[in-house]
């Protein structure tokens, strides 16, 4: 009977721990990561990605200042009006690492009709100094040279931090 307790005494503090890190994760990287993206500030999208940051596209790759100078640029003077949203197929961490898989939905309301973008992603993020940081960003628009689409996502329940 002690051992079964002392497992499951285990498991929670193992649960508490994730539960916990996770809420860090969604407070320092999603919902600044939001909030930046959606307001085109590149100075705050930039400030949760470390300074080394990979940003992976097929085909490219950008890291540390180069990523970030291109941040600066690109959302610079833009008033674009879109909206972020996030589903997440994998959520893993270890107390000062953690790895993220799952799927993005952009809806861009700058034109008469909204218009919809997909992507799958995947983020390595790492605790410095106390806060979580993205130091490996990757995404794509297909899977397996098959377009992500809305009707293969049309059972997710996706997440608009805020």
């Amino acid at each position: 009977m002690k051992a079964i307790n002392t497992i499951l005494l285990f498991l929670i503090c193992i649960s508490v721990v994730a539960q916990t890190a996770q809420q860090e994760i969604d407070d320092q990287i999603w919902k600044p990561f939001t909030k930046a993206w959606e307001t085109n500030d590149g100075e705050a999208f930039n400030a949760i990605h470390s300074d080394d940051v990979w940003r992976i596209n097929p085909g490219r790759l950008l890291v540390g200042d180069e990523y970030k100078s291109r941040n600066t640029e690109n959302m610079q003077g833009q008033n674009r009006e879109r909206i972020i949203e996030f589903t997440f197929e994998t959520r893993t961490s270890n107390g000062n690492n953690a790895y993220e898989v799952g799927y993005y939905r952009i809806t861009d309301n700058s034109q008469e009709e909204p218009r919809y973008f997909l992507g799958r992603f995947h983020v390595a993020m790492k605790k410095i100094d106390g806060v979580w940081k993205i130091i490996q960003d990757w995404d794509t628009g297909e899977i397996n040279g098959v377009e992500i689409t809305a009707e293969s996502l049309r059972n997710r329940d996706f997440i608009h931090f805020e």
